[in-house]
């Protein structure tokens, strides 16, 4: 399907703190600098221009923003006292958009100076196809217009740029407009060659020298005092200008739409119905759907395929590095990519592991935009089937990673993430669950729905079957358990004795050293996942042979993930390896061993699930006051080292946690009891993480990449909106069975919460020499099911449960 006219423009740059492209390569870029305006020296040493981690801001993001539309920025520089607010909007046929950027000084500095310098750009202007701009300054005219520029594009076509401002802007100087030609290589570099533009200026001057005319890269700079307005449209010759009226009206309507769609989307239940809870939604969702960027650039490949690579010494490691050395590398031709991406001032680009996890919520509020980041990203496959689970598109990205990381490996894998978003998106085709987001293509035309699910279904089942073949573990030369099924074993290539970084899980401690017979439990989690979702996609086109295949290849994930990867004796799921020629389990308790049950292996009459839940809910292992730790507490690792996956809680598993919870305890199989246990901590894990993002972001006025298991402050990269932005799938979580009865609640269970209560009492009184250690532990007990089943009574599922943590001996 063709990209919709909508989707065309938008801030598709979000390395920067405002950046404005279309999904079109090779084409115009657009963004906003700003800076002190008291001199030369203080304008250059405080120039904004991309998001950095620290920058000096108490907070920046998109308070509300809807991709078919635009939205609204907030900046809060601290540095120099100045808020800024930018508001983008596109018109309905988009081919017009307009941006104005407010400033609002700090009450305290009301007068201050302040530089603004919005950039524009034209990529290859060199090219045969004539692609020109040419921009021209003016005298402020009775409408208060700064700049012009003039451009001819053959993507894009005829179109005309134009800055202006506000009648109550006090102007101090401009505007100057500066029109160069740069090295291509510079286009993407506004910042520096402007502060080398600044440099040159005779007399230290602030402004930047007025030089209007042809150019591939232009500058319009202001200098203003106090309080101050400015907006920038764009048009093609055959559409209708956007000014600030209509930037005005279009952030009124979409401040009054957004709030409606997003509770019809992500309805929030108790505990999170205040006005700040609406508030925190809305910016999630925003800075989520802010971060879609589009790129475009080569990358760096080792296609030497050296023996090395393919792992089967005992020191495995040491070869492949030693290889990888003398690797000669190959730079690929460009390549496109419309993605999501984690944290725009530290992971501004595509990561294939992230991916799946940012499509969690946007295919509940845009199905077809999903399902167009779905298509970029399997375009992006190789003819075998591999797809680099980093994408480092061109010199712009390859600026914000250490070399060492910036050469990718078509031996390596990432988990398939995206074979999350098939059975959702094939749910919402059949009507099986609902969709309440924009108008979707798919959704009202099953013609339009089969032919990308055809378009997509051999791609998802060519890179089925690279991972399955590239990550195959070995089975013939060293010993395997006789139940296991034969081959469907894997391990993550690239392992060192550290680090894993192909699993995604980083640092999270495996066998050491390693060795090339060990098998890694999460990556046959993952082909489990990716058959299961191949096989729905089958059975949806009709290919009922292929639909066969992958259910017999997801009963042997299922066979095998307990073949393979339970240990009896240790009653928990873990790695394995070969130590002294034996078949060995490798066993670190956390995220890794609730792998069967995030990815949906495991019902209520699972023989191994009762395990796992004493795993889950116990507070010397992986339950936390703020979630569930990536690895427990008593494991010897935990908190060691990089301390990435060491215990830090991560939000994107504890929420795939959460929701599989729930399934279980909602489910009409198994024993009630474990389905209410599963249910009880579906919905206690569920308030504590989005309580525990929620009260980090109200302090800071970030989204953090992960959160202490200890105070539950955000950690590492900030502004941090990509799988993080998943906890919005849990605020509209209830926890009833069908026709009201409160699941996990059971006919007298008030007259053995008195019971329990009673007993406490003679412990008391006809016990008396009883460890206080022992009675406390009783005491809390009791005084935990009594606030859980007055919760229940209240008809809410749950919510407030008193935490467990707090009762201790004093």
């Amino acid at each position: 399907m063709a990209r919709p006219t909508w989707q065309t423009w938008g801030p598709y740059r979000p390395n920067l703190y405002f950046g404005v492209r279309p999904q079109v390569p090779e084409t115009l870029l657009t963004g906003l600098m700003w800076a002190s305006g008291d001199n030369q020296a203080g304008m250059l040493s405080t120039l904004r221009d991309t998001c950095e981690q620290n920058d000096g801001m108490r907070g920046y993001g998109w308070t509300i923003y809807d991709t078919r539309t635009g939205g609204s920025q907030t900046l809060h520089d601290v540095e120099l006292q100045l808020d800024l607010t930018t508001d983008f909007i596109k018109s309905e046929d988009g081919g017009s958009w307009a941006a104005r950027i407010v400033g609002g000084p700090k009450l305290e500095s009301p007068k201050v100076k302040t530089s603004v310098i919005l950039h524009v750009a034209v990529e290859r202007a060199d090219s045969e196809e004539g692609q020109t701009l040419t921009c021209g300054s003016q005298e402020k005219d009775k409408n208060d217009v700064y700049a012009n520029c003039q451009g001819d594009i053959p993507a894009l076509g005829t179109f005309g740029l134009q800055v202006h401002g506000d009648a109550k802007n006090s102007l101090l100087l401009g505007a100057a407009v500066k029109s160069i030609q740069v090295p291509e290589e510079m286009i993407w570099q506004a910042k520096a060659v402007f502060a080398d533009q600044v440099k040159v200026t005779t007399g230290n001057q602030v402004m930047v020298e007025d030089a209007p005319g042809v150019g591939n890269m232009h500058f319009v700079h202001l200098v203003f005092e106090g309080a101050f307005e400015v907006t920038f449209t764009y048009r093609t010759n055959d559409t209708s200008v956007l000014d600030g009226n209509a930037v005005e009206s279009g952030i009124r309507s979409l401040r009054s739409s957004f709030p409606r769609t997003l509770d019809a989307v992500f309805p929030r239940a108790p505990p999170f119905q205040q006005e700040t809870h609406t508030r925190f939604a809305q910016e999630i969702l925003s800075n989520l759907l802010g971060g879609l960027g589009f790129f475009r650039g080569d990358t760096k490949v080792d296609y030497s395929n050296a023996t090395e690579y393919q792992e089967i010494d005992v020191d495995f490691w040491t070869k492949a590095a030693s290889a990888m050395s003398r690797a000669e590398i190959t730079t690929t031709s460009p390549k496109t990519l419309l993605s999501y991406t984690p944290s725009r001032p530290f992971f501004p680009r595509g990561f294939l592991w992230d991916e799946g996890f940012h499509l969690l919520p946007v295919v509940e509020w845009d199905l077809d935009l999903a399902v167009s980041v779905l298509e970029s990203w399997l375009n992006l496959m190789d003819d075998d089937g591999w797809i680099g689970r980093e994408q480092i598109l061109g010199p712009e990205a390859r600026s914000r990673v250490p070399s060492e990381f910036q050469v990718q490996y078509p031996h390596y894998a990432n988990p398939p993430t995206l074979a999350l978003l098939v059975p959702i998106i094939i749910s919402k085709l059949t009507g099986a669950s609902p969709y309440h987001g924009h108008h979707s293509t798919y959704v009202s035309s099953r013609d339009e729905a089969s032919a990308m699910l055809g378009t997509i279904y051999p791609l998802l089942a060519r890179h089925y079957n690279w991972f399955c073949r590239t990550q195959s573990g070995n089975f013939t030369a060293y010993p395997r358990p006789s139940s296991a099924a034969p081959d469907m074993g894997f391990r993550w290539r690239g392992r060192t004795p550290k680090h894993t970084l192909t699993s995604g899980l980083d640092d999270y401690p495996r066998a050491d050293p390693p060795h090339p017979g060990e098998l890694h439990l999460d990556a046959l989690a993952w082909v489990g996942a990716s058959a299961s979702a191949l096989q729905q996609l089958a059975r949806y086109l009709n290919d009922t042979a292929s639909a066969e295949t992958y259910a017999s290849h997801l009963g042997a994930v299922k066979q095998n993930l307990n073949a393979l990867h339970w240990d009896p004796t240790r009653k928990t799921y873990c790695d394995s390896t070969i130590q002294d020629g034996k078949y060995t389990y490798i066993c670190h308790e956390g995220y890794l061993s609730l792998f069967p049950l995030l990815l949906g292996f495991m019902d209520a009459d699972h023989p191994n699930l009762p395990a796992l839940l004493d795993l889950i809910s116990d507070p010397e292992k992986l339950w936390s006051p703020h979630g569930l730790r990536s690895l427990s507490k008593k494991d010897e690792s935990y908190g060691k080292d990089e301390e990435y996956w060491r215990g830090a809680i991560w939000v994107n598993l504890n929420v795939l946690a959460v929701l599989r919870l729930r399934d279980v305890g909602l489910s009409k199989k198994g024993p009630k009891v474990v389905r209410a246990r599963a249910l009880t901590l579906a919905a206690e894990l569920r308030e504590r993480v989005v309580r525990t993002v929620y009260d980090s972001w109200e302090k800071t006025g970030f989204f953090w990449e992960q959160y202490s298991d200890v105070t539950g402050e955000g950690s590492r990269s900030r502004a941090f909106t990509g799988w993080t932005a998943t906890v919005i799938l849990l605020m509209g979580l209830e926890f009833e069975e069908e026709g009201g009865e409160a699941s996990g609640s059971s006919p007298g269970v008030g007259l053995s919460l008195f019971g329990m209560a009673a007993f406490s009492v003679v412990l008391v009184v006809v016990i008396p020499g009883l460890r206080r250690r022992l009675l406390f532990a009783v005491v809390g007990v009791v005084q935990y099911l009594v606030a859980w089943n007055a919760a229940w009574k209240r008809g809410r599922g749950y919510e407030e449960v008193t935490d467990l943590d707090e009762f201790h001996e004093p």
